[in-house]
């Protein structure tokens, strides 16, 4: 039996990674209004802004589903709630001190990442699952990528830190994306999920993560070489396929489940621009395939999966509401003005708008799931409004 959804992991981790996204952008909003965000955070903004994102709100969400997935996963009992909220205690602790000592933050972020990787090792070892051992390792690389990364822009040639960090938190959405997007996706359409998969999905899927390990690994080491763009192309061509034997065609009429796909699509446009990157430098490919990925991927996917999972918890239907599908469009719109201000010759309008939007999607999201997240009673029940996303 379902557990209710009061007692469930993901509550503390979904509002705080919400919340710490809107955070993130925000503080660029701040300087029209005369402002200086270097009078609030410790660190240089650019600097600051990717490891908000990278070593802050995504492992919040990451986590959140994670210790919510373990009994599915391992057939272990779940992480008892007292535990849980020590662990978001040690996130925050590391949140603040990402705002306040740059000089702790990252091994503070690490020792997180590291503990929830400890978590699935564990659960996993003792149900036997071995499934589960990638995530392991991509969080640890994750941990290992917070402590590597410097004051480079991401793009740099030394920064390989960041590269890491983004590299293996890709590599999880696309483990997590091929269970969770096809799933969604056959309940909605009242299938089973085998039913999506045609008789070449296995050596599909194979095909995508081979490519995917290639193609992360050259981007890493050395996104400017002529090899790394042919293992990008390849890579972007294997998800493209991966993608299009989920239907998503078919989900249109439901915001919930379509972002879904639109979230994931964004993990093959990004390795298309990064492949576009060493065969036309003179142009921002580097960058936009950064945002591609992040402000696309990460933000839309994030949006998705939190939502999702807080309905398959809530029992309600299938039913997006108005406010709901607003974020989705929001979290769309900022990252394509996101990719827009990568190659406008005057980029500061787009950035404000990215941002905006960027923070007015994850605020929308708290506006209608807060209450269900937050711990007081009336949390023991998502409001009628919130609909389903499975």
């Amino acid at each position: 039996m379902k557990a209710p959804l009061h007692t469930q992991p993901f509550r503390p981790f979904f509002f705080l990674a919400a919340l710490d996204a809107a955070a993130g952008v925000a503080v660029w909003l701040l300087a029209p209004l005369g402002i200086e965000p270097a009078d609030l955070i410790a660190a240089p903004l650019a600097i600051w802004h990717r490891d908000e994102l990278l070593y802050g709100a995504a492992p919040a969400m990451l986590t959140g589903v994670i210790l919510t997935a373990l009994p599915r996963w391992t057939r272990q009992k779940p992480v008892p709630l007292p535990f849980v909220y020590a662990l978001a205690a040690v996130w925050l602790a590391a949140r603040a001190a990402h705002w306040f000592a740059p000089g702790i933050a990252a091994p503070a972020a690490a020792f997180f990442i590291g503990l929830v990787a400890l978590i699935l090792g564990y659960k996993a070892a003792a149900g036997r699952d071995r499934r589960n051992a990638k995530v392991v390792v991509l969080l640890v690389l994750l941990a290992a990528g917070a402590l590597w990364s410097s004051g480079e822009p991401i793009a740099a040639a030394g920064e390989y830190g960041a590269r890491l960090g983004l590299a293996a938190i890709m590599a999880i959405l696309m483990v997590m994306g091929g269970r969770i997007v096809p799933s969604v996706t056959a309940a909605y359409l009242g299938r089973p999920a085998k039913a999506l998969s045609p008789k070449w999905d296995g050596r599909a899927e194979l095909f995508a993560g081979i490519a995917a390990v290639l193609a992360l690994c050259a981007w890493v080491a050395a996104p400017a070489l002529i090899i790394t763009a042919l293992a990008c192309a390849l890579a972007a061509a294997a998800h493209t396929l991966r993608l299009l034997q989920w239907q998503g065609w078919r989900t249109l009429r439901n915001s919930g489940v379509a972002v879904l796909h639109i979230g994931y699509a964004w993990i093959p446009a990004g390795f298309a621009l990064a492949a576009a990157s060493p065969l036309d430098p003179g142009h921002a490919y580097g960058s936009a395939a950064i945002h591609a990925w992040t402000a696309g991927a990460i933000g839309l996917c994030s949006l998705g999966v939190m939502s999702s999972t807080i309905r398959r918890y809530a029992d309600t239907a299938f039913r997006v509401p108005p406010l709901l599908s607003a974020a989705y469009a929001c979290a769309l719109a900022a990252a394509i003005t996101r990719l827009t201000a990568a190659f406008a010759d005057a980029p500061a309008p787009w950035l404000g708008l990215s941002a905006a939007t960027w923070a007015a999607a994850f605020a929308l999201f708290l506006i209608v799931f807060g209450r269900a997240l937050l711990p007081h009673p009336a949390a023991r029940a998502v409001p009628p409004r919130a609909g389903h996303g499975a």
